[in-house]
């Protein structure tokens, strides 16, 4: 049994749980998830978990992630990308001068109501099935983060921008929201994701790629996958009393809540949770320390 990731590419038209299916054929009972669901129309980095590594998909899950995206304008439709149907349209093309001033309104946490097609819960459900039936559910606004939007083009009524945010962003939502600004309507009509929890889309491997025989040598294993939070190293006895559960005193430079730990021979252990003044253990790979 093998722990660790691998950084897909998905095709465009495939849903991320149909990838995990067909990866499932090469890995023969291993425990196997994703990490942040990707829409079937949108393309780019599937972060898949092997083994104990499906104990730590909310913390790849929870990192930021880079988008390459692309909003039609003049339609808004159900689904709110080019596959609804079109419930609006809208003659006015905006200038580009405004599209750059109007894109530093989104920067930062926003309210951000989710998109109707979903896989939100509301009371056990999805939320596109209600939207299949035609059902309408009031869905609350959250809040999310925009860390930055960067202007790439635009030509011919697509805006194309590469947008870096946090968890739990609908680029879909966010595309009808910027053309609202903009006092028209519009869609998503691509996407692409080109970066994770600093994964970079330019080492993402074609899944039609991967087989029993060459997956060991594709798998980025437990330490190294989670790069995307600091890490410490640590003395024996430290580690000991930390695989014991115990909290442990110390001074840390880093601010962030979660950290990668390390033994001094640079073996991955897990887990531990930042507490100002002193470390404890959160999330541990099963190992046999003695």
């Amino acid at each position: 049994m093998f722990s660790g990731v691998l950084v897909v590419d998905k095709p465009y038209n495939v849903s991320s749980g149909e990838n995990i299916r067909k990866l499932k054929k090469s890995i023969d009972k291993q425990k196997i998830g994703h990490a942040g669901t990707l829409d079937p129309l949108a393309t780019g980095i599937l972060i898949v978990c092997l083994g104990q590594m499906t104990r730590y998909t909310d913390y790849l899950a929870s990192a930021s992630k880079s988008y390459e995206a692309e909003i039609l304008f003049g339609n808004q439709t159900t689904t709110g990308d080019i596959e609804g149907d079109i419930i609006q349209s809208s003659p006015f093309i905006p200038e580009k001068e405004k599209i750059y001033e109007v894109l530093d309104d989104f920067i930062g946490e926003i309210d951000q109501i989710p998109p109707r097609y979903s896989s939100i819960k509301h009371k056990g459900k999805s939320l596109y099935k209600y939207a299949r039936k035609g059902i309408e559910i009031e869905i609350p606004s959250r809040k999310v983060i925009i860390n930055s939007i960067e202007f790439i083009s635009f030509e011919e009524r697509i805006l194309k921008l590469n947008i870096n945010c946090g968890k739990g962003t609908y680029i879909r939502v966010l595309a009808e929201d910027i053309s609202k600004k903009l006092g028209t309507v519009g869609t998503l009509a691509n996407l692409r994701r080109v970066e994770s929890a600093n994964f970079k889309i330019d080492n993402a491997i074609d899944l039609d790629l991967i087989n029993s025989k060459n997956l060991n040598k594709k798998i980025i294993p437990p330490g190294d996958a989670l790069n995307c939070l600091d890490e410490i190293q640590c003395a024996p006895e430290i580690i000991n009393r930390v695989t014991k559960g115990q909290k442990v005193e110390m001074k840390l430079t880093s601010k962030n809540k979660f950290l990668r730990l390390f033994d001094n021979k640079k073996n991955f252990l897990g887990i531990v949770e930042n507490c100002e003044g002193f470390i404890k253990p959160k999330r541990l790979l099963t190992i046999d320390y003695n």
